[in-house]
């Protein structure tokens, strides 16, 4: 009686083990760092720039739409460097703490004249001070898509230029 116990124990450890322990060597997934939005993620220095993704539109511009964490104790000059057939490039000014890049975050970084295509990836180089740079490939998303259509680059219209008058508007009294 004893054998057959202790022979249903192996047996039933055997089949335990085989079962649960399938996955003891596979890495888990949950354990990798991975982009959870539709953008990427990028450091650069004491920058985090957060879902970082391009939006275009049949404008054939760009906008670039991100969140920068800048954990630095100065505003730091981002320079964002688009690696087209015509480079474009942008400087994007991160305050300390949070800030959020895009035109219905009303901080638009445009770049015109890219060309750029949805679905596609363009390299984009990010540097600023004296860090080393990164460059990644972003996503290009479609700015007729509903999600994405208040970053369309289309929406940008630029604040007029006001030059001074050559001629003065009133006499002076004396």
């Amino acid at each position: 009686m004893n054998i057959r116990a202790l022979a249903s124990t192996a047996l039933a450890s055997i089949l335990l083990l085989g079962t649960a322990g399938c996955g003891i060597f596979v890495d888990s997934a949950t354990l990798k760092p991975y982009s959870a939005g539709d953008g990427l993620n990028v450091n650069v220095g004491g920058l985090q720039l957060r879902n970082v993704l391009v939006i275009t539109d049949e404008s054939g511009d760009a906008s670039l739409v991100a969140t920068i964490v800048n954990d630095t104790t100065n505003v730091q000059y981002l320079t964002v460097e688009f690696r087209t057939v015509t480079p474009v490039d942008l400087v994007i000014v991160a305050n300390e703490g949070l800030t959020k890049v895009g035109l219905a975050d009303e901080n638009p970084a445009i770049a015109t004249g890219t060309a750029l295509k949805a679905g596609q990836y363009v390299d984009i180089y990010f540097q600023y001070g004296g860090q080393d740079g990164v460059s990644m490939s972003i996503p290009v998303l479609d700015g007729t898509y509903e999600l994405y259509a208040p970053y369309a680059p289309s929406l940008f219209v630029p604040e007029p230029v006001v030059s001074p008058s050559a001629t003065p508007s009133a006499t002076p009294e004396g």
